[in-house]
């Protein structure tokens, strides 16, 4: 049995940082979870990738240059989370920074430079992960529910995952193994605008403006009545799909805006677990969101058996970078990563692309 050695790295759509993880794995069983870290973003940087995103084009010219420097800022961790674990690595599985996601047109960009990274590393890379979805007739997301899987192997079934980012997703697992998932709708992305806006903080920590305000029901309410909540899975969304909501909170306090987006936030996690093939036993939340205690109580409110993947063992943080390892392993396996339940592909695709090293410029750099 080939075990691989890989190092996983997820910048998601909340651009809070770079997450990594180490993992082995044959592609199937999770046979070492090791070391994770968190690398925050500097302000100017983040806010260079939000700038990016809110843009809303498809191509930019500075697209180039904007790539090569994702892929410098993942060598330059990369190599130092190398070095302080001390780890042997067989390859990278690299998501890139996602700035443009339309389903409708069959379109994601993820900018990240794949070449370069490999070339800087010397280490093989897989990536385009969500672009070989695409090209086999799927949405490009989610990626995340074979890992959900994975990880489910010894939990009671049906249950459900949900990660909370800048977007939400939820994943099914029932008894019989069967996998249903997409968006759910927003997860932070609201939340962290609003909240920069009106201050100097990139987030409602702990919700804890959220938990001082009062809900405008007639704005989730109203909000909540957009198709796309009764829309069957599998789905997914842009991280720019619903911002203009944030015009309808202009005059609101910022605590009460907060509250009220972070209810939305809970309202369209709830509403999206009906479209499930039955109600799961459990609610398994990860990603940065399952920190906001005032989106986590509003869920734990609703749905009785809500918990955090961290009360079960699982480094929540770390999911998605642990993810992105997995992904690597099963394309070297010629294992399936995205399904017709979980991102609309026509079959199961193999998902992710080779990049080797080229050696001469790997020294030169």
């Amino acid at each position: 049995m080939t075990i691989y050695r890989v190092i996983g790295c997820m910048t998601g759509t909340s651009c809070d940082g770079l997450d990594l993880a180490y993992i082995e794995t044959n592609g199937e069983d999770i046979v070492v979870v090791g070391a994770s870290q968190i690398i925050p973003f500097e302000p100017e940087y983040r806010k260079l990738l939000l700038e990016r995103i809110q843009e809303r084009k498809a191509t930019h010219s500075g697209d180039a240059n904007l790539a090569k420097a994702i892929a410098e800022f993942h060598s330059k961790h990369i190599q130092q989370f190398i070095q302080e674990h001390k780890l042997s690595v067989d390859a990278i599985g690299f998501h890139g920074q996602t700035v443009w996601h339309d389903p409708a047109h069959h379109t994601t960009v993820q900018l990240g430079d794949c070449q370069d990274l490999a070339n800087s590393l010397g280490i093989q890379v897989i990536g385009q992960f969500r672009q070989h979805d695409v090209k086999n007739g799927g949405q490009g997301a989610p990626l995340v529910p074979v890992y959900h899987s994975a990880l489910a192997a010894n939990l009671e079934k049906p249950l459900a995952f949900l990660n909370i980012g800048g977007l939400s997703n939820v994943t099914f697992i029932g008894v019989d193994q069967t996998l249903v998932a997409g968006d759910t709708g927003l997860g932070s992305a609201l939340i962290d605008d609003w909240v920069a806006t009106h201050t100097s903080f990139s987030q409602d920590t702990d919700g804890r403006y959220a938990a001082q305000g009062k809900i405008h029901h007639d704005l989730v309410n109203g909000w909540q009545t957009h198709p796309f909540f009764t829309e069957s899975f599998p789905k997914s969304l842009d991280r720019m799909a619903f911002h203009h909501l944030l015009d309808d909170c202009e005059g609101l306090s910022l605590e009460d805006g907060a509250a009220t987006l972070t209810e939305f936030t809970a309202q369209t996690i709830l509403r999206s677990l009906e479209l499930l093939p039955e109600k799961p036993h459990q609610l398994v939340v990860c990603g940065g969101g399952s920190h906001n205690l005032t989106l986590m109580k509003s869920l734990q409110y609703h749905f009785k058996n809500v918990v955090s993947a961290f009360y079960i063992g699982f480094d929540s943080d770390a999911i998605e970078a642990q993810l992105m390892a997995y992904l690597a392993a099963r394309f070297f396996k010629k294992l399936p990563s995205t399904f017709p339940s979980t991102t609309g592909v026509k079959a199961p695709v193999i998902s992710g692309e080779l990049f080797l090293p080229n050696v001469s410029k790997a020294m030169s750099a």
